[in-house]
């Protein structure tokens, strides 16, 4: 397995069809132009997992010097509970300590329960609980 950085000149598909089977596809910003604006913004921002060619795991940074974020941490099922997951976290929060942020954030379904025990094991911590709004502009 190989952990890398996405590459808007080959990933696309394979990223996306890889959100959908994680279910974590969101229609309106899982879009090859944003991948490639985000990309350009910040070439590290987007983190792979891949596996004989096959994008098998992901991670997204979303930094900010104020406040920086986790977000769409996903590996394939077949390929799940043996490490992947980690491995991911493990370079998107080096990442983020060499740009000097402490603490980031994350988003979580609160009944995810597997996933919030995933984070807790990473001594992630609930904050507070939040509502999610959104807004077409």
């Amino acid at each position: 397995m190989n952990i890398r950085f996405y590459n808007p000149n080959k990933d696309f598909f394979g990223l996306e069809k890889l959100l959908k089977e994680t279910s974590l596809y969101y229609e309106p910003i899982d879009k090859e132009d944003i991948f490639k604006a985000q990309i350009k913004h910040d070439p590290k921002s987007i983190i792979i997992a891949e596996e004989k060619g096959r994008i098998i795991g992901t991670i997204f940074i979303l930094y900010n010097p104020w406040q920086s974020f986790i977000y769409h941490l996903g590996v394939h099922p077949e390929y799940r509970n043996c490490g992947i997951g980690d491995k991911l976290m493990d370079k998107a929060e080096k990442i983020l300590k060499k740009r000097s942020i402490k603490q980031p954030t994350l988003f979580i379904e609160k009944d995810n329960e597997k996933i919030i025990e995933f984070y807790k094991k990473r001594d992630w911590f609930v904050l507070y609980e939040v509502l999610c709004m959104e807004k077409k502009i």
